[in-house]
């Protein structure tokens, strides 16, 4: 079968690693030609702690990629994640040189540079530049200045910046692992791009990606992401609630929890469950009331810290658009309805439904980030100058790709 431009999206998650590969002749609606998926061992809340395991994990997944399709994979999109990741606002300025000081997407490009020209802490770098608006002289709130006249130009934008040995043990086991990266984003901007409504952006929208072992923020306003941020806690910290409250193995408890599991007290009708045990003691019995009662405290608390990320920020309260719920830790039962409670906002489910292909092998809140990584790399020029410095060089990308689609 002859396909497009193919890229392969590659999400590096703290319990699951997985590979989607798509056709990205439609950048707008990729279509997916399949997936891969492994279980992820040397990452560990989103960081690479054994570089030779996470290579296995990142190997494994591709492998099962390849024969889902007939695709040889020799690059991926990567998706990076942690409590290290920041964002920062940041402005740039310069004067506009153009003919009758009209204003160019070259110049464009020059201010969003300028822009993320800042001091950063030693050791940090640049991973995605988020425009959020331009100023043409005095006038505010511009999305695109192309053709625009003036004599100064302005740009606001949001820089995600994460640590430098982070990337680099990311890029450095995808190499391990046989391929060469293309770009790097954070995972709650990748997943928002599969997951998100265009309407939704621009109303304003709070993204909470729920992974195994962190909970991503992204905030969006008038079709801009305006804060993103981390939290060291995921839908793993309620396994090891469930494993210690019943006294039970914490592959067991992970079953329990997505079989019985519900995050809302007050939605669950009471039922026994049996409760196995340790060494080679009989079963106990329990109940799903008790269950509940276990999960929803570790739920509310992880939404709360997600709620203090952004509760501060000057666009919270800009949300009418409500939370969209991303990640593994998305399909527990409950989950929305307890969202909407500490959130104070409608909420739903966020599936990775701007594609076409294999949908239904991907309809899924935990394939949002793999899905989005995708669209992120499809967005982007497909002639670049290649830079050894991983994480500079994508972000210059990421910057070309924003201004390629003001034209």
């Amino acid at each position: 079968m002859k396909h497009g431009e193919i890229i392969v999206g590659l999400d590096l998650g703290s319990s699951r690693t997985k590979a989607i590969v798509a056709d990205v002749r439609d950048r707008e609606i990729p279509e997916i030609l399949g997936i891969g998926e492994s279980r992820s061992v040397g990452i560990e809340a989103g960081v690479i702690v054994s570089m030779e395991r996470a290579a296995d994990s990142i190997r494994e997944a591709i492998v099962k990629a390849e024969e889902s399709t007939d695709v040889e994979i020799g690059a991926a999109a990567i998706s990076l994640n942690g409590e290290h990741i920041k964002g920062i606002d940041s402005r740039g300025v310069i004067a506009v040189s153009g003919a009758n000081g009209e204003i160019t997407a070259s110049e464009v490009a020059t201010v969003l540079e300028a822009a993320r020209t800042l001091a950063l802490p030693v050791g940090r770098s640049v991973v995605d530049v988020l425009p959020q608006e331009f100023f043409v002289d005095g006038q505010r709130g511009i999305r695109n200045p192309v053709g625009m006249s003036g004599v100064r130009l302005g740009s606001k934008v949001h820089i995600v910046t994460a640590e430098e040995q982070v990337i680099d043990s990311a890029i450095r086991a995808v190499r391990m692992a046989g391929l060469r990266e293309s770009i790097v984003t954070a995972k709650p901007v990748a997943a928002g791009l599969s997951s998100l409504s265009d309407d939704e952006r621009e109303l304003g929208v709070l993204l909470v990606n729920i992974g195994a072992d962190t909970t991503g923020v992204a905030l969006h306003h008038g079709e801009s992401i305006r804060y993103i941020g981390i939290v060291g806690w995921g839908a793993s910290s309620i396994t090891s609630d469930i494993a210690v409250g019943f006294r039970m193995p914490l592959v067991k408890a992970e079953f329990l929890k997505r079989e019985s599991g519900c995050a809302k007290l007050s939605m669950v009708e009471n039922s026994v469950l049996e409760i196995p045990s340790v060494g080679g003691r009989s079963p106990r019995e329990s109940s799903t009331h008790m269950l509940s009662a276990i999960i929803e405290p570790r739920v509310r608390e992880i939404l709360e810290l997600a709620l203090a990320e952004v509760r501060d920020t000057e666009y919270w309260g800009r949300t009418a658009a409500g939370v969209v719920l991303t990640g593994g830790g998305a399909k527990l039962r409950g989950v929305p309805e307890v969202a909407e409670d500490v959130f104070g906002l409608p909420a739903r489910v966020g599936l990775p439904d701007r594609v076409s292909g294999l949908f239904d092998a991907i309809a899924d809140p935990s394939y949002a980030a793999a899905v989005g990584v995708v669209m992120a790399a499809s967005r982007a020029p497909r002639k670049r100058r290649r830079r050894s410095d991983g994480a500079v060089f994508g972000t210059v990308r990421k910057v070309r790709q924003w201004v390629d689609s003001l034209l």
